[in-house]
């Protein structure tokens, strides 16, 4: 339910944080200076984005620029049963309700003068989000069964899934609660808006699987051309559990279409995604005509032929940056 910083896996912990930070989007490389400089201070930040963007990664990177030596405690919202999240997060003494049979220090406490990451605040029960709403407002909390206070002295993050907007309209975040939280709003961009990251990220993240498991490997020019293309609505979460993948099944020293095995249900959002960029028809043609050739396994003569297009065409098509 709440948890104290710990190792994440090497690739999450190398990779994910780089591109937001390191972008070769000009947006975003805007956003990454924009928190670079808030990390500094103790404004209190909301991060809002789709799964997969490295919402959890950027608040890691934002408390390591500010506090770096004290605690990093991540609290789960959304896995906080609503009786359960004042005891979570507040402790409580020994006796404070029946099964409370000696004292627990809570998830606040446990921040000290560190940072609380507000993991999916806009999960909360109505009532969670008033009892915390009490606590970002007074800096104070109070463990179950006592009546003396707490201060709270650590910086909170906070972060929610995309679409914010629409739970304020219709009332299942409070407004008031936004609003303390949301000292700074930031929404992290989809990969399918940051084209320009996908393969130095997906490159940086093959060379340290590689190295953790002590096997050389590259992306061939077809593979990285459909990683380019394809929409990731898994963003970048996505895009690291198909090289992992990839790796642990191919056989020879580079990785092809055929290793990366990109399920064909993602593939329907390249019409959204042309219509977001407004991508030209030869563009539109040459990413239907890579996901064909990622259908087929990579095969050009069989994807060649569903399309109606030549093979020469159809390896234009693939070479292309």
């Amino acid at each position: 339910m709440g948890r104290r910083s710990g190792d994440h896996p090497a690739v999450a912990r190398g990779s994910v944080v780089r591109p937001l930070f390191h972008s070769r989007n000009r947006d975003t490389a805007r956003l990454a200076a924009t928190l670079a400089r808030l990390a500094q201070t103790d404004l209190t930040v909301l991060l809002e984005g789709e799964t997969g963007v490295g919402k959890s990664f950027v608040a890691r990177a934002i408390h390591r620029r500010s506090r770096p030596r004290r605690p990093f405690v991540v609290v789960d919202c959304g896995a906080i049963p609503e009786a359960l999240l004042p005891s979570e997060l507040f402790g409580h003494r020994a006796g404070a309700f029946t099964d409370a049979t000696r004292a627990r220090q809570g998830w606040l406490a446990r921040a000290g003068d560190g940072t609380v990451v507000l993991d999916r605040i806009d999960a909360l029960a109505p009532t969670s989000q008033v009892a915390l709403l009490r606590v970002v407002e007074e800096r104070v909390f109070y463990p179950m069964g006592t009546a003396t206070p707490r201060r709270l002295d650590a910086r909170l993050i906070a972060t929610a899934s995309a679409g914010i907007g629409a739970r304020l309209l219709d009332g299942s975040l409070r407004a008031d609660l936004y609003h303390r939280v949301a000292g700074f709003h930031a929404v992290l961009p989809a990969l399918r808006y940051r084209r320009e990251d996908i393969l130095p990220f997906a490159q940086a993240t093959l060379r340290t699987l590689c190295r953790h498991a002590g096997v050389p490997r590259a992306l061939d020019a077809e593979a990285e051309a459909l990683l380019a293309a394809y929409p990731w609505p898994g963003n970048f979460r996505e895009l690291a559990a198909t090289l992992e993948r990839a790796l642990l099944q191919s056989a020879g020293t580079s990785l092809g279409i055929a290793d990366l095995g990109l399920p064909d249900e993602g593939w329907p959002a390249l019409a959204a995604l042309a219509g977001e960029r407004e991508l030209p028809v030869d563009q539109v043609a040459r990413l239907y005509g890579l996901f064909v050739l990622a259908h087929h396994g990579g095969n050009v003569t069989a994807a060649a032929r569903v399309l109606g297009v030549s093979r020469r065409t159809l390896i234009r098509w693939r070479q292309a940056r």
